[in-house]
């Protein structure tokens, strides 16, 4: 069995994974793990935890694991995945977008910057859009934060500067049938896109297609994974059970070769 996971932003203060043998339930019995993005907190300052929790996490996935890089964590060096014979694609979502990550508090900063990168890039070729999301993510050079008490600090963090939860917003209510062109664009061979990066969990289907965003462990979202076994794939809950994370309820399930 194959697993898609995503978003665990280890070392985050507001993740809600504080250590990594929580996730135990979540890798056995897995013979791969892909963790599309977002792993790790690669390039925030104060969270001195974060390179120790991911190595333990590579550690204890071995060769099982197949890491993808995210926002977080560019230097990642893999981008995206292709499963089941290319039937489905594996990328973090901050490809899907020409500027990777409209909401980011950075952004304002870098916006000419921006611009240069995307015109630079192949918006037709899965790499392409994914490398272009890696420089963009490198450019946005994180801005310290006021260090406020919570919950102080995570209101200020999602409305500040302005501009930020109206991106949002905006990002949210078209990432669906933005996914969905993407899929179409980069990946006509394919009937599936898994990809993470927005924090909303959810499944949006069209022309017999699906985008399925595995949402995130960060407090206020809620993680999903999707299992891949023989031609089936199931999208499923994550629930914490006390101190462990396990698979939760079945929100869909699919027979690949019908897609």
């Amino acid at each position: 069995m194959i697993r898609v996971l995503s978003d665990l932003h280890l070392g985050h203060s507001a993740t809600r994974i504080k250590e990594v043998a929580q996730l135990a339930p979540l890798l056995d019995g897995c013979e791969q793990i892909v963790f599309a993005g977002d792993v790790w907190q690669e390039r925030k300052t104060g969270h001195a935890r974060a390179s120790e929790m991911f190595a333990e996490l590579q550690e204890v996935v071995g060769e099982r694991g197949v890491f993808l890089r995210g926002n977080h964590d560019p230097r990642t060096e893999q981008g995206l995945a292709w499963l089941a014979e290319k039937r489905v694609i594996v990328t973090h979502g901050d490809a899907v977008y020409r500027d990777a990550t409209p909401w980011s508090r950075e952004m304002p900063a870098h916006r000419e910057e921006v611009r240069e990168i995307v015109g630079r890039f192949d918006e037709s070729d899965p790499q392409a859009c994914s490398d272009r999301a890696q420089e963009i993510a490198l450019a946005l050079t994180p801005i310290p934060f006021w260090k406020l008490p919570a919950p102080f600090n995570f209101f200020a963090s999602a409305l500040w500067p302005p501009s930020r939860p109206f991106e949002m917003i905006r990002v949210w209510r078209g990432m669906g049938d933005e996914c969905h062109r993407f899929l179409s664009r980069v990946a006509p061979e394919s009937a599936v896109l898994i990809c993470g990066h927005f924090h909303q969990a959810g499944i949006w289907e069209k022309e017999g297609r699906l985008v399925i965003n595995t949402g995130s462990f960060m407090r206020g979202s809620k993680p999903w994974c999707v299992d891949l076994e023989d031609d089936w794939m199931t999208a499923r809950e994550v629930t914490k059970d006390g101190h462990f994370f396990r698979v939760g309820k079945i929100i869909g399930r699919w027979k690949l070769g019908g897609l």
